[in-house]
């Protein structure tokens, strides 16, 4: 049976969509799992928690002061192998992104320790709104899976992007979010160093150079060793990327000299070193103290650069037995060839390659396609989100820290 062995932990918020709820609640249990719910009191009122006491056989958890029994927000924390909220309505959808804990649903979603299935579900020009599509990318850059909404003709009458998502998408939403968290990899007591960002390197106060990278995909790697069980320490360059909970230690940084300090620094307590950020190779010979004009300055000019500390090769050079390092291969050509070069040259165990440029792959996206190259093997990543993608690089450090 699809569902067999799955615990799912159903949260319900005040939406007309809320008796779907019981559409995923009665499909789970049929097909082999275990549902517990717990309502919003709004939703309460649209969707009776005797119905789904009914359906799941578990008292269904409204208000924290009448919960009892095992079924509190941190036994939930424990018990679930998924906790999906579905419907999420706009007042819930601020409540996660803020990590607001202020009844049953947002306390039980503050102590759950790991990704979300959050299913959005409101009137169109709602979830249109500037302030509920922050708290839908705040989210999602955390690693919550976000499914729909779909788009059509609401409870209200009026039509667009606001309907809850199709119960079936839900549902494969949920399988997939079951597979991925029996593939995580143990990293428990692990110490995981990771990289991720830009730098940037200025010629004067406000010009600088840099480049395309947000940060994504060194911030999923980080989530996704701290849902392993690893201690984390994040060294972070410009990004305005949400970070993970749950850090050790999370260190802000803007230029290449920066970052090789602070990696540097927390080089010697780490079992694995992950070089994800994108580091300029070059910064401008020198820096101007104040702002060059335009107006005044000549129709051409030139800007002496020189190369910026290679932070990976820096602490390649200061690297302990038993640590395994991991970089990065973004390129346009020879991808293959190129990252086995850099895996030689700097002396990593692992070099993921990117393919910059393609759709779906590289800077500025939520999806990636890499391969994996070591020194006896490659391979392929298909395309992924990023979240995917940094659970089958820690697996591979996994493996080779048991080997170690």
């Amino acid at each position: 049976m699809i569902y067999s062995g799955l615990k799912l932990l159903l949260g319900v918020s005040s939406s007309i969509a809320a008796y779907r709820a019981l559409d995923i609640a009665s499909t789970v249990i049929k097909g082999g799992g275990e549902v517990r719910a717990v309502l919003t009191a709004n939703a309460a009122n649209i969707a009776g928690p005797a119905a789904f006491d009914a359906i799941t056989g578990n008292r269904t958890v409204v208000s924290l002061w009448a919960s009892g029994g095992d079924m509190d927000h941190l036994a939930a924390t424990k018990w679930a192998d998924v906790f999906c909220i579905a419907p999420a309505s706009a007042n819930t959808l601020a409540r996660l992104a803020l990590g607001l804990a202020d009844d049953a649903l947002s306390t039980f979603a503050v102590a759950w320790p790991g990704p979300l299935v959050v299913a959005p579900a409101m009137n169109p020009t709602m979830f249109q709104h500037t302030t509920v599509q922050q708290h839908v990318r705040t989210l999602s850059e955390r690693g919550h899976t976000i499914v729909g909404p779909g788009t059509g003709k609401t409870a209200c009458g009026d039509e667009g992007v606001g309907r809850l998502a199709d119960v079936e998408d839900i549902l494969i939403a949920i399988v997939n979010h079951l597979r991925d968290a029996r593939e995580v990899p143990d990293l428990a007591g692990r110490r995981v160093l990771v990289t991720s960002g830009p730098t940037r390197e200025f010629a004067d106060p406000v010009r600088c150079i840099t480049n395309p990278s947000t940060g994504r995909m060194g911030v999923a790697i980080a989530r996704q060793a701290v849902a392993a069980g690893a201690r984390v320490t994040l060294v972070l360059g410009p990004s305005e990327i949400a970070v993970p909970g749950g850090l050790a230690h999370l260190e802000r940084v803007v230029t290449a000299e920066e970052m090789r300090d602070a990696v540097l620094r927390h080089l010697p307590d780490a079992d694995a070193a992950i070089f994800a950020a994108a580091v300029s190779d070059w910064k401008p010979a020198e820096r101007s103290g104040a702002k060059a004009k335009k107006e005044d300055g000549p129709e051409e000019t030139t800007l002496r650069l020189v190369r910026t500390p290679d932070v990976a090769l820096e602490a390649s050079k200061r690297r302990r037995e038993g640590q395994v390092f991991v970089g990065f291969a973004a390129e346009s050509h020879d991808l293959v060839e190129n990252a086995r070069g850099k895996l030689h040259r700097k002396s990593f165990d692992i070099v993921v390659a990117n393919p910059v440029g393609e759709p779906g792959a590289g800077f500025g996206t939520d999806t990636n396609r890499a391969t994996i190259v070591t020194a006896d093997a490659t391979r392929e990543v298909p395309t992924t989100s990023k979240d995917r993608l940094a659970a089958e690089i820690l697996k591979e450090i996994a493996a080779r820290l048991r080997g170690a």
